[in-house]
């Protein structure tokens, strides 16, 4: 991708709004940010934005250290992993014209989690098989986020922000070097991921001034509805 002026605004426009929008509502960014960022260009996912907010990620995961829940987190990395691997064979076998049809679906997929699915209970079963999801469809659309988040929904909140933070961190890294193995990462993506950079850490940083002014009861609403249309839309593109 080419970036200008306008694109470099665009996409960290987006990346503010959705961290402003996740801290609101506890929906996973990725959600919000993926259908939009493919409607800029296919290329700002899954690598480069998993890139971008790494920096973020370790962050979080070293504050909140104390809180990191390392009972579950050895299970639902290596479902993680697995999940990584299977994405990738799906990337390699997938044409790129059918990658707006591809992130779309794996979108509705994770609305249809979130709005219908309350409460986990966690055990090794749950573990393996969510590690794996969320590692499949955040290797191949950057949307496995909300998986990981109901999975430990019942943890303290200082617990679920460190342990998501390190479930993170791990998938990241782990993902970006398997990628770059398999020759699924280029200069290009990496650059795009450093120009992305802002959108996350000034989110971040203005995200407390905004979210008293939300109303969690219908914020988390608005913001499916708007990861629904905008899953619509790549789908409507990738079709017509």
């Amino acid at each position: 991708m080419e970036w200008t002026l306008l694109s470099f605004l665009l996409a960290n426009g987006i990346l503010i709004l959705g961290s402003i929008l996740q801290m609101a509502t506890g929906v996973s960014i990725g959600m919000i940010i993926v259908p939009f960022l493919a409607m800029i260009s296919y290329t700002l996912v899954p690598v480069p934005v998993v890139f971008a907010s790494l920096t973020l990620t370790v962050m979080m995961a070293y504050q909140g250290r104390e809180h990191i829940d390392m009972k579950n987190v050895p299970q639902v990395s290596l479902g993680m992993l697995f999940g990584i691997f299977v994405a990738l064979y799906f990337l390699k076998n997938i044409h790129f014209e059918y990658l707006g049809l591809l992130f779309g679906l794996l979108i509705l997929l994770s609305v249809f989690i979130s709005w219908k699915v309350n409460s986990f209970t966690l055990g090794k079963g749950l573990n393996y098989s969510g590690g794996f999801m969320a590692g499949l469809i955040g290797a191949m659309a950057a949307v496995g986020g909300q998986i990981l988040a109901l999975i430990f929904q019942n943890h303290s909140l200082a617990s679920i922000k460190a342990t998501l933070a390190t479930l993170y961190t791990f998938f990241s890294i782990v993902m970006l070097v398997v990628f770059y193995i398999f020759d699924e990462v280029s200069y290009g993506q990496m650059i795009s991921g450093f120009y992305m950079m802002p959108g996350f850490i000034i989110g971040v940083l203005v995200a407390p001034m905004f979210v008293k002014y939300f109303n969690p009861k219908y914020t988390k609403t608005v913001v499916l509805g708007m990861a629904t249309f905008g899953a619509l839309v790549l789908i409507g593109k990738s079709i017509v």
